[in-house]
């Protein structure tokens, strides 16, 4: 009997024990061949061995939906990415009209052993902010022209008051900053030959 099949036919006691046993094989296999079931139901799970896939029969039962990723059987997570701390290669193509929450949290919350490249919106500061690694390794990012108030213009650049970790002006640059300010203390703000730093 393959492994497909599901209907036990009249016959014999040892023609329907065979039967039986080759149920059983196949429920104890996941139903798995290297083609689909002639025989199928609403969410039954089927391994297809051609692929290395996991599939299950949707509600309708005229398709079948991939359980795992593609070739995925054999593999962690059968090739899914976990819900913590994926991982993902090549490029994410995020395909909506909506938007994508970034990971908030305070400047104390910051990542304890951060990586270049990552993001996160500051709500010490209410700001974006990245990591580059250098000095600052947390650095803002800014937006276009700034925020809006009750119209559409962007008038407003908001800065903060307090320096609250050291940086140093990249060489021959201009920084900006709208006053007053102050450094917390044990911080410093370094201003390097060529460089300017305004206050206004």
């Amino acid at each position: 009997m393959a492994t497909h099949d599901y209907v036990i036919a009249n016959g014999t006691g040892a023609a329907v024990r065979s039967d039986l046993n080759g149920v059983l094989s196949a429920i104890a296999s996941n139903n798995s061949n290297a083609t689909d079931p002639a025989t199928t139901f609403a969410y039954q799970f089927y391994a297809d061995t051609g692929d290395n896939t996991l599939y299950i029969r949707n509600a309708a039962n005229n398709a079948y939906v991939a359980v795992s990723a593609v070739g995925g059987i054999g593999t962690t997570n059968f090739g899914l990415a976990p819900t913590a701390s994926p991982t993902f290669t090549g490029t994410a193509d995020f395909n909506s009209n909506t938007a994508i929450k970034v990971c908030d949290g305070t400047t104390a919350q910051r990542p304890g052993s951060a990586s270049v490249g990552m993001l996160r919106y500051n709500t010490t500061t209410n700001s974006f902010e990245g990591y580059s690694g250098s000095s600052p390794a947390w650095g803002e990012i800014g937006g276009g022209g700034g925020a809006t108030g009750t119209g559409t213009d962007q008038i407003f650049l908001n800065y903060g008051q307090t320096v609250t970790g050291s940086y140093s002006i990249p060489a021959s640059t201009n920084s900006l900053t709208a006053g007053p300010v102050s450094v917390a203390s044990g911080q410093s703000v370094t201003i390097p030959s060529g460089s300017n730093w305004t206050i206004v």
